[in-house]
């Protein structure tokens, strides 16, 4: 080994170079190798850095965007459940603009149709279950036991009422008088009345009030009280009531106290029904038993009534016992029918 190295040297002393020299640049050239090396190493380092920073913003930057799709994603999820909510809350206004728009025009449908109204009420007049319960015409009540009618009776040969007779028509089952017939003499009798204010009913033709007027001037002298409840009733009148008794108790039986439009004696307005404090002023079978229903019918003939359809009468004049309805006929033909314990009917010679 020893002579290589002194060859070497012995070479490079040829050659005009020094061996510290050699060595020198040998280490200078291998310090620059490592320099080379560090700053490669550096180099790549940075290299590697870089490439971590880019990646870690790259990852930043996917983060972001993830996180702005998510956000992206829940807003529209918002809007669409917003939206959802928005149609739905639409759509229950227009359910409830629907209802109310239908409720709104039934109302006005119900309110635009009087004609329908009318009927309604029309109906209600003609057809209900209880007659009228005001004031006027007080509900007359439902015989007991009715009686039986003669055959004379026929319901089907209407024929029209004399009024050329005056104070004598007959007006009955069978008689009848045109459904707008009114008296031209009406007045109000100076009596006293079961109500307060003027009526339709509170009229009688003139020549039959001066007599009534009279007769309850005698009773009250004699201690007995009476009340007007009743006079006039005009054909249209005569039809609601007849009919509200119709719907209560049945046709058969109301023929028996009620008269069909344009039979009524009230239409005539020589008729009044009166009763007395002591049955409520009531139309009551009751007022016949009562001092005031018999001073009635004692003494009635007197100022030219009579009680038309008396206890017993029924099959001779239809109706059934009614003693507060008079009847005016005139004072002779009066006492005449009492005492000879007659109708009208048989009186005038007609049937009922």
């Amino acid at each position: 080994m020893k002579k290589i190295v002194t060859v070497s040297t012995l070479a490079l002393l040829l050659a005009g170079c020094n061996p510290g020299d050699q060595q020198a640049d040998d280490t200078t050239k291998t310090e620059q190798k490592s320099d080379e090396t560090t700053q490669s190493k550096d180099e790549t380092k940075k290299e590697d850095t870089a490439k971590d920073t880019n990646k870690e913003e790259t990852n930043k930057t996917d983060k972001t965007d993830e996180t702005t799709k998510d956000d992206t994603s829940e807003g529209a999820k918002q809007e669409d459940k917003s939206s959802e909510d928005k149609s739905s809350d639409e759509t229950t206004q227009e359910d409830q603009g629907s209802s109310d728009e239908a409720t709104k025009d039934e109302t006005e449908k119900k309110e635009d149709t009087p004609a329908a109204e009318n009927k309604t009420e029309d109906k209600k007049d003609e057809s209900t279950d209880k007659p009228d319960s005001s004031s006027q015409d007080p509900e007359q009540e439902k015989p007991s036991k009715p009686e039986d009618e003669t055959p004379d009776v026929d319901k089907s040969a209407d024929a029209k009422a004399d009024l050329s007779l005056g104070m004598l028509v007959v007006v009955n089952k069978k008689y009848s008088l045109p459904i707008d017939y009114k008296p031209s003499d009406l007045v109000v009798p100076n009596v006293n009345f079961s109500y307060s204010g003027v009526l339709e009913q509170s009229y009688m033709r003139a020549p039959a009030a001066k007599q009534m007027e009279k007769m309850f001037a005698a009773a009250k002298k004699e201690g007995v009280t009476l009340n007007a409840v009743s006079g006039f009733r005009s054909g249209a009148r005569q039809k609601v009531l007849y009919n509200n008794y119709v719907a209560r108790d049945g046709k058969a039986a109301a023929d028996q106290y009620s008269a069909r439009p344009g039979h009524s004696e009230h239409q005539t307005g020589l008729t009044f029904d009166i009763s007395a404090p002591s049955v409520g002023n009531g139309l009551t079978a009751a007022l016949g038993d009562t001092k005031e229903g018999k001073w009635i019918a004692n003494n009635a003939a007197k100022f030219g009534f009579i009680v038309r359809y008396d206890r017993g009468f029924q099959s001779r004049t239809g109706y059934t016992y009614e003693p507060w309805h008079i009847r005016y006929v005139g004072v002779d033909v009066a006492t005449q029918i009492k005492n000879n314990g007659q109708t009208l009917e048989e009186y005038m010679k007609v049937g009922h």
